[in-house]
């Protein structure tokens, strides 16, 4: 009895046109779930042994773009389930490490010659078990470390592959994380001791220190001593939470730990053994009978088939832990549902002995328990499609076996991978940038900026950082911003609607017909983008007197769906009735006295560029400004603020209008106004946008006015180097004009002739052979190369501009 490599579920649903693209078909098919109107959702979460990274952020945050289209924008109910994976042979060797570690540190204060002796030893250590082209008869020190890397790992360093024609890749890129980790313990042991803290030094040699404590009294840990490891994941679970609501990612409907369903667990791995699907070792763990599986008619590694006999991934899947001895399966391709533990290991009891459970079952039983015998959507980044979601499928489904050959998962979802210079971002490679690390410290991205490159992105294609598409993502972002501030903006001065349509109704709707056309295809979110910023475009270059307030409004609030929809707008629902996002106005207290400054100085500016200016106009402008009391100075300078900056500039302004004449008052105003813009109001995150004919528009400096103000800095700095530069050659140049031509050939200039006719030039070399013709010729066009430049210095030196010698 075989089963059809995809069921297609039957039944309705009321967003019929919806298509959904299916790993287990590898195609575009309609979406339908179990239940009309609601959709029952796993997603495998993060594995906490440490701090997530952007690669991290791209799986959930699209996971979260996709689940917010599926509630808000087609209307399903969604029951959203998520694990942790708080044990894994990851977080049982990071914990174990990170505690004897800990332990070290507290019995070794102080770093002495004992503790730079064990550190030296650990880093030998580490180097033998990760760069093996370096043998153990190589002499390696600190001292000759980079001279043995470059001489093993040269090729590699440069761009070169371990395996001759093959590209580089994850393997290369884990080998250079060897070398840094190396090279970064090296240079802690070859500094002066008092050049480093304890806390500095430690932290330099942690991964060899981990490592060789691990070997030498990992397996002292016992079984039960779970808060070994808890301490570990609690903390990082706590981290994670913490990033993905920075991220504005929405929270699990319901949350599944490991170490809170061993027994579930055990269970559920005793079901699929009575069901003759699995098998006992004689070690005590439990493995998945892959031929018994097929021989009762359900197929194999359906999401990726061509990776089912490789052994690399298989490895992986098993984890660094695992039974070493291939022998106790019966197949290559078996995998363990439940592993007796071994010690140094956590251990939960069950029939077989004490074990820990398998990768793959955890997320089986776990979503098996919350969603039942079949779910409709399960997700996970890319990676997880062969062995883990693979031999998720076939467990589960071996665990429902009752005849009826059920499909377990009806639709899975895998996003891709975002990559930094060709490898994708991994903890164990160490290539990545913490999601905080990138938010709150270099602060180069925003969550509403990384949520529009995910969205800019297909959901599972990979994305590559590039200096492109942090440009793309800003032109977006820029476009929205002055959208929504033009449009609320334009609002106040519309006329008021009449029962004329609306100039730009068709182009909404083709807009917003073209948008649901992409999101209906599988969530296609590029090209929303593209009609949305469309859209804007043609908004933009329409009439603004042509345009009804429905116009803006429509427009305006059609946008804000999206972006809300989208989740660039915090956790706002789909339709608030307004026009914007966050981060468009300015603070309710900077008001009462931006506000004012504003319309003072464009009263101030227009003035000045008509050269209308005088004082007394001055006095009558700034007088139209309220005064603000500052408290007195004291001991430190007031920090800045809105109501300071309104008061020095009406100051100034007045100081200005006192102390120059009407000539110069013009230029001295726009001078102030222009300070007061880029650099009073700036240092506020506030900026004045100066429009032609129109008031200045207040808003908040947002990363795309910042990006654009450092381009400007940067090009005004390239600029000036350049000049610079060519003012040094030129300098240069003119001084090696300082010599008379009539000594250039001679000593101390040059020891090469021993004769020369009376201009200087050479005629007898110095041992006293006549030159040649040819010699002689080019001889002559050096001395009068030499004599125009001699000429133009003593030019130079007669109005000043030679410099100094």
């Amino acid at each position: 009895m075989s089963q059809p490599p995809w069921s297609q579920p039957t039944g309705t649903t009321h967003q019929p046109e919806l298509k959904v693209y299916n790993s287990l078909t590898r195609s575009k098919v309609p979406f339908i779930p179990l239940k009309t109107e609601q959709i029952s959702w796993y997603a495998c979460g993060p594995t906490v042994y440490d701090d997530s990274h952007l690669g991290h952020a791209r799986n959930y945050v699209t996971t979260d773009i996709i689940r917010r289209l599926l509630r808000d924008y087609f209307h399903f109910k969604v029951k959203f389930v998520m694990n942790i994976t708080d044990v894994d042979d990851k977080i049982i060797l990071r914990g174990r490490q990170r505690h004897l570690y800990e332990k070290y540190k507290q019995d070794h204060r102080y770093i002495d010659d004992k503790v730079r002796q064990d550190a030296r030893q650990a880093w030998l250590y580490y180097i033998q078990k990760n760069l093996k082209r370096i043998g153990p008869r190589t002499l390696v020190t600190p001292e000759t470390f980079d001279g043995v890397i470059e001489h093993f790992y040269g090729d590699i360093l440069a761009g070169g592959s371990l395996e001759p024609g093959t590209k580089a890749g994850d393997k290369e890129a884990k080998v250079k994380m060897h070398i840094n980790t190396s090279r970064s313990t090296a240079k802690a042991l070859l500094l002066d001791p008092k050049m480093l803290t304890p806390h500095e030094f430690y932290n330099r040699v942690n991964d060899p220190m981990c490592l060789i404590l691990d070997s030498q009294f990992g397996r002292d840990i016992r079984g039960d001593d779970y808060d070994v490891f808890t301490k570990l994941t609690k903390e990082y679970e706590n981290r994670f939470f913490q990033d993905m609501h920075d991220l504005n990612v929405m929270d699990p409907d319901d949350i599944v730990r490991v170490t809170e369903h061993g027994r579930e667990i055990a269970d559920y791995v005793k079901k699929i053994h009575d069901n003759k699907m699995a098998y006992r070792t004689s070690d005590g763990s439990v493995y998945f009978d892959i031929k018994a599986f097929e021989a009762a008619g359900y197929p194999y590694a359906r999401l990726e088939p061509w990776n089912r006999g490789d052994k690399e991934l298989q490895a992986d899947g098993e984890g660094a832990l695992s039974q070493k001895d291939e022998s106790v399966k019966r197949s290559e391709a078996d995998f363990a549902l439940w592993k007796a533990s071994r010690p140094g290991e956590p251990s939960w009891p069950s029939e077989w002995g004490p074990g820990r459970p398998g990768w793959h079952i955890e997320c089986s039983a776990m979503a098996s328990g919350k969603l039942g015998q079949q779910m409709d959507i399960h997700s996970g980044g890319i990676d997880l499609a062969f062995p883990h979601h693979d031999n998720e499928l076939a467990q589960s489904e071996a665990f429902w076996a009752d005849g009826s050959h059920r499909q377990w998962v009806n639709y899975f979802l895998h996003m891709g991978h975002l990559s930094i210079q060709g490898s994708k971002m991994s903890k164990s490679l160490k290539n990545f940038t913490t999601i905080r690390e990138a938010i709150h410290v270099r602060r180069e991205w925003t969550s509403r900026s990384l949520r529009i490159v995910f969205l800019l992105g297909g959901w599972r294609d990979g994305i590559e950082i590039s200096d492109d598409m942090v440009v793309e993502c800003r032109s977006w972002e820029d476009r929205v911003d002055n959208f929504f501030l033009n449009a609320i903006e334009n609002i106040k001065d519309a006329r008021a609607s009449t029962e004329q349509k609306p100039v730009l109704q068709d182009i909404l709707q083709d807009a917003e017909g073209k948008v649901r056309a992409a999101l209906l295809d599988s969530f296609n979110t590029p090209v929303a983008m593209n009609v949305i910023s469309s859209l804007i475009n043609s908004y933009n270059s329409a009439k603004k007197s042509d345009l009804t307030e429905h116009d803006h409004k429509n427009i305006g609030l059609f946008v804000t769906r999206m972006v809300n929809i989208f989740g660039l707008n915090g956790n706002e629902p789909a339709n608030t009735g307004t026009i914007g996002w966050k981060g468009i106005d300015i603070s309710d207290d900077a008001k009462k006295y931006v506000y004012p400054l504003a319309k003072i100085r464009d009263e101030l500016r227009q003035a000045a560029i008509a050269k209308s200016i005088t004082a007394e106009k001055v006095q009558e402008i700034v007088s139209t400004s309220p005064g603000v009391e500052e408290p007195p100075f004291s001991v430190r300078p007031p920090k800045p603020s809105a109501a300071r900056a309104l008061n020095d500039f009406s100051r100034s302004a007045l100081e200005a209008a006192s102390a120059v004449d009407s000539g110069d008052l013009n230029k001295q105003i726009l001078a102030l106004c222009d300070r007061v813009r880029d650099v009073d109001l700036w240092q506020l995150d506030i900026y004045l946008e100066d429009r032609e004919n129109l008031p200045a528009l207040v808003r908040p400096v947002t990363e795309g006015l910042k990006a654009a103000r450092r381009e400007r800095e940067e090009k005004s700095r390239q600029k000036e180097e350049a000049k610079k530069k060519r003012e040094q050659e030129a300098l240069e140049k003119l001084q090696k004009g300082r010599l008379s031509p009539a000594e250039i050939f001679k000593p101390p200039h040059s020891d090469e002739y021993s004769a020369w006719d009376p201009d200087g030039v050479p005629t007898t070399a110095k041992d006293g052979t006549a030159l040649t013709a040819s010699r002689l010729k080019k001889l002559k066009k050096e001395w009068d190369n030499q004599r125009k430049a001699h000429e133009k210095y003593l030019a130079a030196t007669q109005n000043g501009s030679a410099g100094q010698s």
